[in-house]
């Protein structure tokens, strides 16, 4: 474990097709240093560059794009909780990007 690594955690992004090659589907280990979304966000982000922050940032406002939903443990994580919720130790962090269609 790297000294900066806080806590493995396993991450997932689904319905993320311009992100695949970085993550492909399924769950992947992931070193947090952090303990919350925006923190892994940061992370992430400055880990894997711009076409990450494309896909996960609202450009108008430069925070999670609303169409984004979290789930921790498979439990769905409500917009206004995403900022307080802590992530721990093992746990499976889950990106789903809601798609429309017709």
């Amino acid at each position: 474990m790297l000294p900066s690594c806080a806590m493995i955690i396993k991450i997932e992004f689904i319905g993320f097709p311009v992100i695949y090659d970085l993550f492909p589907e399924g769950t992947h280990p992931y070193c947090l240093s952090g303990k919350t979304i925006p923190e892994l966000l940061e992370e992430l982000i400055a880990g894997y560059g711009q076409r990450l922050k494309e896909s996960l940032l609202d450009i108008g406002t430069n925070k999670m794009d609303p169409t984004i939903q979290v789930r921790i443990n498979g439990k769905f994580i409500l917009k206004e909780e995403i900022w307080r919720e802590e992530i721990r130790e093992g746990d499976r962090v889950a990106f789903l990007k809601l798609l429309a269609g017709g």
